[in-house]
């Protein structure tokens, strides 16, 4: 069943990265020494810097088990100063996001205090428009309906289940019998659909 993804197990997802993969710190010093202006990412990651640990985690789950690439600002370029809102790093905000092909809103209860967030949805909506959401339940929930603030009905969320053969998928919907997969949606622009059957 489909379901939103859940704060505790991003959290452990990070917490044993740092043992199989790279440390924090490890993965700071390799982004920062691996920096381009043209580098190019399938999602932009937008999302309250106080989710550290579970962005950290999301990124991890789509990188490792979905093969796709996530920019997040504070991996990708560690000296941007998010506490301050500053025209270089709006600078450098816009132009990580053009070389995205999506953006995602991680969104938690921590979102509604973010001063990124709401510019960054609106800078890529206008900019390219190829959004979703993707709700943090702080608990597991089965669940797979989403409102969140209101400016976030305008986009398809996403929510994480399996294919038939147990990989796991996020899929980006608009309801429960709408949706595609978020590789479908990332590498081909394709929209959710209606399901046959649904």
């Amino acid at each position: 069943m489909a379901r939103k993804f859940n704060e505790g197990e991003l959290r452990e997802l990070a917490r044993q990265s740092k043992g199989v993969y790279e440390s924090s710190t490890d993965i700071l010093k390799s982004a920062s020494y691996e920096f381009s202006e043209k580098k190019t990412y399938d999602i932009f990651l937008s999302h309250s810097f106080r989710d550290a640990e579970v962005i950290h985690g999301l990124k991890l789950f789509i990188e490792k088990m979905l093969g796709l690439t996530v920019y997040v600002d504070w991996i990708d370029d560690p000296e941007l100063d998010r506490s301050q809102v500053t025209r270089d790093t709006a600078d450098r905000l816009r132009n990580r996001m053009k070389n995205c092909k999506t953006l995602l809103i991680v969104y938690s209860e921590n979102v509604p205090e973010s001063k990124w967030v709401p510019w960054e949805v609106g800078y890529f909506d206008a900019y390219n428009g190829n959004i979703a959401s993707i709700p943090i339940a702080g608990n597991y929930t089965d669940s797979e309906s989403f409102t969140g603030q209101e400016y976030l009905g305008l986009y398809s969320y996403g929510v994480r289940d399996h294919l038939t053969d147990g990989r796991p998928m996020i899929w980006i919907q608009n309801d429960p019998k709408e949706y595609v997969s978020i590789i479908d949606w990332v590498k081909y622009n394709k929209k959710p659909f209606v399901r046959k059957g649904a």
